[in-house]
């Protein structure tokens, strides 16, 4: 009759991995998280394994107190290792119990772990068990002159095998048991008896459960790191977004004058694309757009630093002579920002910009462009839609006084129904199905179609359009689109 102990590991390990499958299969009144449930699941379905291979284990011919002590350590030690995979605790406990349990259940005199290149070299392991570290370079050598394979065997008398004929051995008996995982290999464990001829296949079956179970906990530990990692670099992008978020003005300046529309989308969680606005004395505006090279944390980083130089650079100089110069022009704020950037950016980094000061009290607007995507624009006297072509370098590509040569101020008298589109390179480059870029020209067109519409409705035109073109392609880069019309009717001016 077997002991009631086997009856009772059945139970304990079909109730909780029944629960784990339930739970999997969304069972009312049973939750677990889903990693647990899985771990759970897998953990217990080798649990059963190992039960019926027992239970089924022909017994030696021996008296029945003999036969229970190991049984039973079987079981615990198994239990052990499923309470280390359910648990979630270190590699070196997995090999820890993984080298007793093997002794245990084997009535090894002896035991060494071989730690594969896989191994995490930072564990605290025990790799010796009631075995000097000089004993086992003696029979690895001797397992060398067998030859380099690290198959699992059982060696019958060790003093029969080439490489260990002739010396006097401590140890006659001797299983290889390696740790194979999916993808990595984690060491080979080594049981030894002073006795020739005590091991035997039903030795080997039975560990090789502990040793799958052992590598399914370590696998499942680097996996859990993994994931801990990530949602905690999940949680931090989470809030670094949040926080760009905030950066981003959300309150558009609004007048009878002219319409503001917006549109940025980061092609990570963060992105290096930015744009603000300050309302200036003299019924003026400033809009700043710019791109940081790269995307993500790095360019997010950068892009919050330079509204930070926006909002420094943009105040007024109280020792300026009249309220219009108190503010710098926009070649002058580029140069200004050069210089503040030079200090923090990385050198292989570097900032496209554009920044426009709108003086729609006398009708029209400075601009200078740092590098920046052309502006496109529609006149409406003219019914022409057209790019500014100007020129300019990068904020960041030279860092000293010279820059000053390589940017310049424009001019530019608008009139009632004028659109300025302006944007960032993630619209323009983007990419169809055919990885042909949406480009400067459809833009063009698309603008040409709906100039006559309002701010709003013009941008979500060309989204659409955009969004058409590249459908079923992933954001490669950060998009930005801000669309200004002046409106047809000015508003009467009071005297």
């Amino acid at each position: 009759m077997r002991h009631p102990l086997f009856f009772i590991g059945f139970l304990f390990a079909l109730l909780s991995g029944g629960m784990a499958a339930a739970s999997l299969l969304g069972a009312p009144g049973v939750e677990m998280p889903t990693r647990t449930a899985s771990l759970l699941l897998v953990s217990n379905l080798g649990m059963l394994v190992v039960l019926a291979r027992l239970y089924f284990r022909q017994p030696a011919v021996v008296p029945a107190a003999v036969v229970v002590a190991p049984h039973r350590a079987e079981i615990q030690s198994l239990q052990r290792l499923v309470q280390i995979v359910q648990h979630g605790q270190t590699p070196a406990e997995v090999y820890h119990i993984l080298l007793e349990s093997a002794v245990q259940t084997a009535q090894a005199d002896a035991a060494w772990l071989d730690l594969g290149p896989d191994h995490d070299s930072t564990s605290d392991v025990a790799q010796y068990y009631q075995l000097a570290p000089a004993q086992a370079d003696a029979l690895r050598a001797g397992l060398r002159a067998q030859g380099p394979s690290d198959d699992e065997s059982i060696i019958g008398d060790l003093r029969s095998r080439p490489g260990f004929a002739g010396p006097a051995l401590a140890f006659r008996s001797l299983m290889r048991l390696p740790l194979h995982g999916r993808h990595l290999d984690y060491g080979v464990l080594y049981l030894l008896k002073a006795q020739p001829n005590t091991f035997d296949r039903e030795d080997l079956s039975v560990l090789q459960t502990f040793a799958s179970q052992a590598v399914l906990s370590i696998e499942n530990l680097a996996l859990a790191t993994i994931a801990l990692h990530n949602q905690r670099t999940q949680e931090e992008l989470k809030i670094a977004s949040e926080v760009q978020d905030s950066l981003i003005p959300k309150k558009l300046p609004t007048d009878d004058w002219f319409e503001i529309s917006t549109h940025s989308l980061a092609a990570k969680e963060v992105g290096g694309d930015f744009y603000d606005f300050l309302l200036l004395p003299g019924r003026r505006l400033a809009v700043l757009i710019g791109d940081v090279s790269g995307k993500g944390i790095t360019a997010a980083f950068h892009m919050a630093q330079m509204k930070g130089i926006f909002h420094a650079l943009m105040q007024g100089n109280p020792l300026a002579k009249n309220e219009r110069d108190r503010f710098p022009v926009p070649s002058r704020f580029m140069t200004q920002a050069n210089a503040a950037l030079a200090h923090c950016l990385e050198r292989s980094s570097f900032i496209t910009s554009s920044l426009y000061i709108i003086d729609y009290e006398q009708g029209g607007f400075m601009f200078a462009r740092a590098g920046h995507c052309h502006t496109l624009y529609y006149h409406a006297l003219r019914e022409e839609v057209f790019y500014f072509q100007s020129t300019g370098l990068g904020l960041g590509i030279i860092r000293d006084d010279s820059y000053e040569k390589h940017i310049n101020n424009q001019f530019y008298d608008y009139g009632p129904g004028d659109v300025m589109v302006i944007y960032t390179d993630g619209i323009v480059e983007a990419r169809g199905a055919g990885k042909e870029e949406y480009g400067e020209d459809r833009l063009k067109q698309r603008l040409e179609e709906c100039y006559y519409q309002d701010a709003d409705a013009i941008k979500w035109f060309i989204l659409n359009d955009l969004n058409g073109f590249t459908t079923g392609q992933p954001i490669h880069d950060d998009q930005t689109l801000l669309v200004i019309k002046f409106k047809a009717v000015e508003p009467e001016t009071t005297a």
